[in-house]
């Protein structure tokens, strides 16, 4: 996938109808043929389901008609006199052999009236293999009846009187019979009688499926041999049954089993001729388009590459490559548009080599710079050194704190601790005491997880020099500053205190406002420093992190620092 995003543009958009065009209009076309022939064939195999239903139910009335047939002959006591006479008989002899027989015959004549179908062959057999024909069946020869009987006769289980025998088919190919047979034994005392067979010819099964219009029939015994219909149908499915709309009906009474195949073709032929023709006709039209498309491509993906070469020239440094600009078009315009692009980068890069040049001029002068400091740090020193060699202590102190925050200033973009911003306070407090000469308690209390907590430097100084600016005045006996830290919930607190004039109400609540950002108004209270300490708070911990003022209970004013504990890094132990 990586290698293709890395084509052109052009390629995409060839790509692009392929996958989104061409492709989506065969898989529907594919999909719609596949469901219209799904439901055809569905609806055709519905059909011939209930075809073969109708068949079935004249299938079973049928073997109805022969098990009543066989029942007569069981049950019936004036049959089972006649056959008890006609049991041995090997020929007629007498007037009474041929009554009889005649009898005999009559009966069939009985039982064809209940079946109504002369195309079925009925005999009897008695113990000597003398054979009675019904005088209605259309097999007239003895010689075929002599040779049908001796066929199945061997398949006829005399120890079964009471159920239907199905013997199978007997006869050549063109004029096969499907045998059954009944064994006929007087109830009273299981005297054998004789043996009924009921043939079924071949040409009744053909006049019965004559309703089938298209497609093969075959009908199976329980054995699964073939009883009538195409032999090159088997009982289970072929391996090509999907070319074939298969439907398959048992027959309970017999055990028989019916299937009719269609060939698929015969029914979705013409559906699949109707595709393939619009196939014909869609294809084509789909490739010219496409070929158009990539005509079209080309003309206007040509000046696109010459874009991306003066590009690529560009960002290899060439900067007097021009593109071509003849036209009215799209692509023509953003060529004058990229010249003169290349006009104003072609300036600003002389304008910044100029800036950088100055600026280089401007670092210089900055490194000569920090040689001052050093020289003053180095002085102030040797000054603590002599004070210190003259036993003077305090103003060797003194001394040191302003060395202290000489070191701060020179240092102030490095970070900081709570612990080390305190230190370097209680250093500005003593310079400040030096300076207006007045007596301060200073007092910090911080919580000890707190005091390793990285803090911006010198962010404190402003709010403790303000303080002294603005909170202390003359008449003030005893000032007093504190600084306190503590965690609030989820957030950090850091609290510098006095007990100094403080402010008015007003002027506090309209600060507090400006510093959450509520009020733009201007304020006779110098806020420079608080803007400082308020910047470098929301750049260092958030837009969440702010500043708060109140009047505290010494008269005095709290200035609050408030600190998101998750933005806050806070390193116990060191």
């Amino acid at each position: 996938m990586r290698q293709l995003f890395r084509f052109s543009f052009y390629w995409r958009i060839q790509l692009s109808f392929l996958l989104l065009i061409l492709l989506p209009t065969l898989a529907v076309s594919l999909y719609s043929y596949s469901l219209i022939k799904d439901n055809v064939t569905g609806k055709i195999k519905l059909s011939n389901e209930s075809v073969l239903a109708l068949m079935t139910k004249d299938l079973t009335k049928m073997i109805d008609d022969l098990t009543f047939a066989s029942n007569f002959f069981v049950q019936d006591l004036n049959v089972r006199s006649r056959l008890r006479t006609f049991k041995d008989v090997e020929r007629i002899e007498t007037s009474k052999d041929a009554d009889n027989y005649m009898q005999i015959r009559d009966f069939f004549s009985l039982v064809s009236a209940k079946t109504m179908n002369n195309d079925i062959q009925m005999f009897i057999a008695n113990n000597s293999g003398f054979i009675i024909q019904a005088s209605d069946s259309v097999i007239i020869s003895p010689e075929q009846i002599v040779s049908y009987y001796n066929s199945v006769k061997p398949l006829v289980d005399p120890a079964q009187p009471n159920v239907i025998q199905w013997l199978g088919t007997s006869g050549p190919p063109d004029d096969r019979i499907y045998f059954m047979s009944r064994v006929i034994r007087d109830p009273s005392d299981y005297v054998y009688l004789g043996t009924l067979f009921i043939g079924i010819p071949e040409a009744y099964f053909h006049k019965f499926f004559q309703q089938l219009q298209s497609g093969q029939y075959a009908l199976f015994d329980q054995e699964g041999t073939l009883i009538t219909g195409e032999g090159s149908l088997n009982l289970l499915p072929a391996d090509d049954s999907q070319a074939r709309i298969r439907n398959v009906m048992h027959i309970p009474k017999a055990n028989w089993t019916l299937v009719f195949e269609t060939p698929a073709s015969a029914v979705t032929g013409q559906i699949s001729r109707t595709f393939y023709w619009s196939l014909l006709i869609v294809v084509p039209c789909f490739i010219m388009f496409w070929l158009v498309s990539i005509i079209l491509g080309k003309r206007l993906h040509r000046p696109i590459r010459l874009l991306q070469r003066g590009v690529k020239q560009i960002g290899e440094g060439n900067r007097n490559v021009r593109f071509p600009s003849e036209g009215g078009d799209e692509i023509a315009e953003l060529g004058r548009t990229l010249n003169e692009m290349l006009e104003q980068i072609n300036m600003l890069i002389h304008n910044i080599e100029q800036e950088q040049e100055q600026m280089r001029m401007m670092e210089l002068q900055a490194l000569f710079s920090q040689i001052r400091p050093h020289f003053l740090l180095n002085t102030l020193n040797s000054i603590k050194c002599n004070l210190s060699l003259a036993d003077d202590p305090v103003h060797s102190r003194q001394i040191d704190s302003l060395m202290s925050l000489l070191r701060a200033y020179m240092k102030i973009n490095e970070p900081s601790t709570l612990q080390s911003e305190c230190r370097l306070l209680a250093h500005y407090v003593e310079i400040m005491q030096m300076r207006n000469e007045i007596e301060l308690d200073f007092k910090v209390q911080v919580e000890e997880e707190l005091l390793e907590m990285e803090l911006p430097k010198l962010l404190l100084q402003p709010l403790v020099e303000n303080a002294f600016v603005h909170g202390f005045s003359e008449e003030l006996l005893l000032p007093r500053l504190g600084i306190e830290a503590c965690r609030s919930g989820e957030w950090i607190e850091i609290r510098v205190f006095n007990n100094g004039a403080g402010l008015e109400e007003e002027k506090i609540a309209a600060l507090n406002a400006w510093m959450q950002g509520e009020s733009d108004s201007t304020s006779p209270y110098p806020r420079i420093g608080l803007r400082n300490v308020l910047d470098r708070l929301r750049l260092t911990y958030g837009p969440a992190a702010g500043l708060s003022l109140q009047n505290n209970k010494d008269g005095g004013l709290t200035v609050t620092v408030r600190i998101p504990g998750g933005a806050a890094q806070v390193r116990l132990g060191g």
